[in-house]
């Protein structure tokens, strides 16, 4: 089964992944997402609400591993970015913000949804400039480089463009770096392709680019509230359906989901489950509730 899923998650297009899968099922499908999650460890206080050092974090009102808010920016360039202060200070403030309009009170944390979140809102920001500022120096070196080339045969001798590199500009490089740039470019007769040499040394990023897509298909599969919850809990629950359902029809009867909506001493009631449930009834079959779009419902709503 997970193989299928894992078959959705390369394909060309916008791919999407269900929502019934628990953290760990989804890190096997993304394998980026545990090597972000492993960066993210680095900054998370211990289980008792306190850093290495022994301070006291504030408010720590859940399980859920976190970090401290002033600590996401550094944990966000360890994961590869390189965001200003000030640039996660304000979606930092934009996320609390809206929160506490919903009335969810924040504690000074950050869980790895969150953190994962801005991960995503910035990464995209920063493959924006950067296709912008490439795009710039791209077509500057190729100017450059087509000046020294008046007969437009898009070559230019290994020697001319090694001398380019360690003396024009301000970036200057040593002859050991020239080597490296250009060793793998020249031809049997010295001359080197300088076009697609410039190129190739500012394609896109294929990794950088996956990770991102990865990072946005486990938000998309764990649902917007989960950067509030305890992932524990909505694991525990689709473990406990799984158990309820053991043929994986996809249904579950409402005394049940009530069961085990009910099984940590929370409080739903069977009123407020047909609330919720309403227009996810199988009329047809009479087989209950489809569970798939409850927790859907309750992770994003």
């Amino acid at each position: 089964m997970l193989q299928n899923v894992r078959q959705v998650v390369v394909a060309p297009g916008r791919p999407r992944i269900g929502v019934f899968y628990k953290q760990s099922e989804l890190m096997r499908m993304l394998p980026e997402i545990p090597k972000l999650r492993s960066f993210f460890d680095l900054f998370v206080v211990n289980g008792r609400g306190l850093e290495a050092g022994g301070e006291k974090l504030e408010a720590i009102v859940c399980m859920e591993r976190c970090i401290r808010l002033r600590d996401v920016a550094d944990c966000l360039r360890t994961m590869g970015l390189s965001p200003s202060d000030d640039a996660v200070r304000k979606l930092l403030e934009e996320h609390v913000s809206w929160r506490e309009a919903m009335g969810i009170n924040i504690a000074q944390r950050a869980t790895f949804v969150l953190v994962l979140t801005l991960y995503c809102q910035l990464a995209e920001l920063e493959a924006e400039k950067v296709v912008v500022d490439k795009g710039s120096f791209v077509e500057n070196a190729l100017r450059v480089l087509r000046s020294r080339d008046p007969q437009g045969t898009g070559m230019l001798p290994y020697s001319e463009l090694r001398r380019m590199l360690t003396t024009m500009g301000n970036h200057r490089l040593e002859e050991t770096e020239a080597y490296g740039v250009l060793h793998r470019a020249v031809d049997i007769d010295g001359n080197v392709h300088y076009e697609h040499l410039v190129r190739q040394l500012f394609a896109k990023d294929p990794l950088a680019e996956e990770r991102l897509q990865q990072a946005q298909l486990f938000l998309q599969a764990v649902g917007r509230n989960a950067i509030d919850m305890d992932m524990s809990k909505r694991d525990e629950f689709i473990h406990a359906i799984r158990l309820a359902d053991p043929m994986s029809s996809g249904y579950i009867q409402p005394e049940r989901l009530l069961e085990v909506l009910n099984r940590n001493d929370e409080q739903f009631t069977s009123e407020e489950l047909k609330l919720l449930t309403e227009g996810m009834e199988d009329i047809q079959c009479d087989r209950g509730i489809n569970y798939r779009r409850f927790l859907q419902l309750i992770m994003n709503e």
